[in-house]
């Protein structure tokens, strides 16, 4: 082994432990959820830093190592179902599997990697460590969500899903704050020792989290649900395997589950090649302009074409580039193109379709003052019956709390439900369930604070945190 090599018994050490907690941090997520584990494997991590730095000094090659180990195990552990998307799509590229199981991880784990490399330029014993932790983990967790293609799977703050108190300061911060004030507050609770100000800083972190859910707690047992009396409105679940879903005997199937009066939503390209042929079908197909193919959501004669592809899925990254230099035969399949941004779709409705519901900010460039309800159509039959569709529902959940609007999902082969504007689940078709429920839809939250500023409020207090941990780290160590 390669650590055997570079690194000594008491370093391999460090390298093993960080693997084994990022093995163990996905079990803060979905299907798991264990309470407040998160924090206490961050806490972990935090402490960890602070033997390297104890024993080696500032080791950078060890904290980059521990860092990338650390990002390994937690995404080769959390994400192992999207391999499961090749079998689907055709068996005989089973060679392509080791690229989602094993060297998406690596890439993946070298963000946790380059954080760490700054932490070991900027760690010491003051409390100045605590500020740099917290912002440095949050903004590579913002890089990892917009850097090229971006990946924002299984940040920090998903970990709070299962507390609907928790998860409304999403309504304040959005997921980057939430995961800002996971991070100082696990580095805050594990930094205590007999000095004052770390007791101080241990109590302060402890305060900010009961401080979180008793605004949180305080929202939901407020909050009064009223319905809208003005439509009626079916939601379709499907459950038909990728062979077998666009067959006329499975679209028989689904339009038999339809109304004819109430807007029905279907999922993510049900239709196939077919046009959506009524006014009152909110249904995902596959749009040609005899050029171009795109990935389409269809309702009331409009459409709006999906803007955010699904990498290896729906599109092969740098596929031009792969063509000019003769290595077309490497792709599969062709590649769709990319919507553009559509305010004029419908005035109510916000379209999410499939993995534009983990992109917040694309959310909230498709929102407008008028609008009531957001919907996702998806099609999870690519990623089995693992943890791939529950973490997908929660990520495209936390959408509702964020910007206080209701959610519809229609999911082929996923979880479909109605969520109101706090993030509770109303109405739900579990996965692996073909069926359908007529809903009647929550009034939207008027407009929430992350709504009108959106991410600036977590790019100012990582700014702040910078700051602060200048403006301390000249302080004696704690």
């Amino acid at each position: 082994m390669i650590f055997n090599f570079f690194f000594s018994n008491k370093k391999r050490l460090f390298l093993l432990t960080s693997l084994l907690l990022g093995g163990l941090f996905s079990l803060s997520f979905d299907p798991y959820n264990i309470p407040f584990f998160s924090l206490i494997i961050v806490g972990i991590f935090f402490k960890l830093n602070d033997s390297i730095f104890l024993i080696f000094g500032k080791d950078y090659k060890l904290m980059f190592f521990t860092g990338i180990l650390f990002g390994f195990s937690f995404f080769i552990t959390s994400i192992y179902w999207i391999t499961n998307s090749i079998f689907v799509f055709d068996s005989s590229l089973a060679y392509l599997s080791p690229f989602p199981l094993i060297i998406l991880p690596i890439i993946l784990g070298i963000f946790y990697g380059l954080m760490q490399l700054i932490n070991s330029f900027l760690w010491s014993l003051n409390i100045s460590r605590i500020f740099f932790f917290s912002a440095i983990w949050i903004f590579f967790e913002i890089i990892r969500s917009t850097l090229l293609i971006g990946f924002p799977w299984n940040l920090i703050a998903y970990s709070w899903s299962w507390s609907i108190s928790f998860m409304q300061s999403l309504s304040l911060f959005g997921v980057f704050g939430l995961g800002l004030i996971s991070i100082f507050c696990a580095a805050g609770i594990f930094s205590l020792n007999l000095k004052k100000a770390n007791i101080f800083l241990c109590i302060f972190s402890i305060s900010i989290l009961i401080t979180v859910y008793l605004f949180g707690y305080n929202r939901v047992v407020n909050y009064e649900n009223v319905y809208l009396n003005d439509d009626k409105f079916r939601l379709v679940s499907t459950n038909f395997h990728q062979e077998e879903k666009w067959t006329d005997e499975s679209f028989e199937k689904m339009i038999s589950l339809s109304s004819n009066e109430a807007i029905t939503f279907f999922p993510e390209t049900a239709f196939g090649v077919r046009q959506v042929s009524k006014d009152n079908w909110f249904g995902g197909f596959i749009r040609s302009n005899g050029k171009e193919f795109f990935n389409s959501v269809q309702f009331n004669n409009q459409i709006y074409d999906k803007r955010k592809l699904v990498p290896f899925g729906e599109f092969i990254p740098f596929h031009k580039m792969l063509d000019k230099i003769g290595l077309k035969n490497l792709m599969p399949f062709e590649s769709f193109s990319s919507g553009k941004i559509n305010n004029n779709f419908n005035n109510f409705i916000v379209p999410l379709i499939c993995y534009e519901g983990i992109f917040s900010k694309l959310a909230r460039d498709n929102i407008q003052a008028t609008s009531g309800l957001l919907v996702n159509i998806t099609n999870d039959a690519w990623f089995g019956d693992g943890a791939g569709p529950i973490q997908h529902f929660t990520h495209v959940r936390f959408r509702s709390v964020e910007y206080g609007l209701p959610l519809v999902r229609s999911a082929n082969m996923g979880i479909s439900a109605l969520v109101n504007p706090i993030g509770v689940v109303e109405e739900i078709i579990p996965h692996g369930e073909m069926n359908f429920v007529d809903l009647k839809i929550p009034s939207k939250i008027s407009s929430t604070f992350y709504t009108q500023f959106g991410d600036n409020i977590a790019y100012f207090f990582i700014v702040l945190f910078f700051l602060i941990g200048y403006s301390t780290s000249k302080l004696i160590k704690d």
